[in-house]
C-alpha cells in the first residue's frame, strides 16, 4: 500500500523505478494500492496549497497528472474503476472529485 507515499519522490523516473522494484519483489497475485495528488485544472486552490507547502514545509510534495499516476500501474491488471479520484473509487453516493487519485492493481 503506497497511499500518499510516492508524492514525496520528486523525480518522476525515480518514483516509477521504486514502485517497479517493489512490485518485482512481490509474488504473483500481489496487489498495488496507490494514491497520489494530481494536478487538476478545476481545482486551482490545490495547486496553490501545494505551492505554499513546498515553499514553507518539508518534505516537498509532488503533483502528477492523472495519466502520470496511471503509469505506476503499467504491466499490472488494473481493477475497476481504474485510476480515478479517490471520491469516485466505489462510492456509496456520488461525490465531487478530489485532487487525490487512487487505483488498485493485481500483479
Amino acid at each position: 500500500m503506497l497511499l500518499g507515499v510516492v508524492i514525496f519522490i520528486e523525480d518522476d523516473e525515480e518514483s516509477y523505478a521504486v514502485v517497479r522494484r517493489l512490485m518485482d519483489a512481490l509474488a504473483p497475485g500481489s496487489h498495488l494500492v496507490l494514491s497520489h495528488t494530481v494536478t487538476h485544472p478545476g481545482m486551482p486552490d490545490v495547486d496553490e496549497a501545494v505551492a505554499f507547502w513546498n515553499g514553507h514545509g518539508t518534505p516537498k510534495l509532488t503533483q502528477r497528472t492523472p495519466a502520470a499516476v496511471a503509469r505506476y500501474f503499467d504491466g499490472l491488471e488494473l481493477l475497476e474503476p481504474g485510476v480515478v479520484s479517490c471520491s469516485a473509487w466505489r462510492p456509496e453516493t456520488p461525490s465531487a472529485d478530489v485532487a487525490m487519485y487512487a487505483g488498485v492493481a493485481r500483479k
